[in-house]
């Protein structure tokens, strides 16, 4: 059986269904979302940042990247910058907004938004970092 009744891991044909009400879009039993990968990484409470903070994935630095190719890391293309480091917040009563990551030396890709998360309506994240169309994904 799959790991979300949402997206049974034994019917392939539901890879790119909608799944958490729209959230996210089926990849191999999982509904991967923003939103819980955060969680994962970080604790309860913690949300998607503000996609201003997805910007500096276009930088190209080694915090901030659509992956690397030997040994230089790559800027993402402004249509896939949510498909590179991956950026959360702490909810806050104040004005400021502080968007952070999550790196390690041991993983490059500790951190990084996970293949098959929706980037935008109708598409997803591949596995060369590019935010693409669900229907041509799978």
């Amino acid at each position: 059986t799959g790991q979300s009744a949402e997206c049974p891991l034994d019917v392939f044909q539901r890879n790119g269904q909608p799944c958490q009400s729209n959230n996210g879009y089926c990849y191999n039993g999982k509904c991967p979302i923003m939103t819980n990968q955060c969680i994962h990484l970080w604790k309860p409470g913690v949300n998607v940042a503000p996609d201003a903070c997805f910007e500096y994935n276009l930088q190209g630095t080694y915090k901030h990247h659509c992956g690397s190719e030997n040994g230089r890391y790559i800027k993402c293309a402004r249509q896939d910058i949510k498909c590179g480091r991956l950026f959360c917040v702490e909810p806050s009563t104040g004005n400021t907004i502080t968007c952070q990551i999550f790196r390690s030396q041991d993983d490059p890709d500790y951190g990084m938004v996970d293949i098959g998360t929706k980037c935008a309506d109708g598409k997803v994240c591949n596995s060369n970092r590019h935010c693409v169309d669900v229907n041509t994904a799978y």
